[in-house]
């Protein structure tokens, strides 16, 4: 029978073990989101979409490595 063997790998560098960052969003102003042509409009929320998917992703992965190490929406911090 196979013996697992444990390999211990060095974490990659301190560049892609930072948690992604979250710029704020757009203003939330009801007047203003009527002035954006609802085509862009849909492109914007595709693009914030698809961007918090990568954010998230990206903070998986960190914390997957090192755990705890970045945020988790929704989480209790302790």
């Amino acid at each position: 029978m196979p013996v697992a063997v444990a390999i211990e790998r060095p974490l990659p560098p301190a560049d892609l073990m930072a948690c992604a960052e979250r710029p704020a969003g757009l203003p939330e102003d009801a007047s203003l989101i009527a002035q954006i042509p609802t085509t862009i409009r849909a492109g914007i929320i595709r693009m914030a979409r698809a961007f918090r998917t990568n954010a998230d992703g990206k903070d998986r992965l960190v914390n997957w490595l090192a755990a705890d190490s970045c945020p988790v929406p929704g989480k209790a911090v302790r």
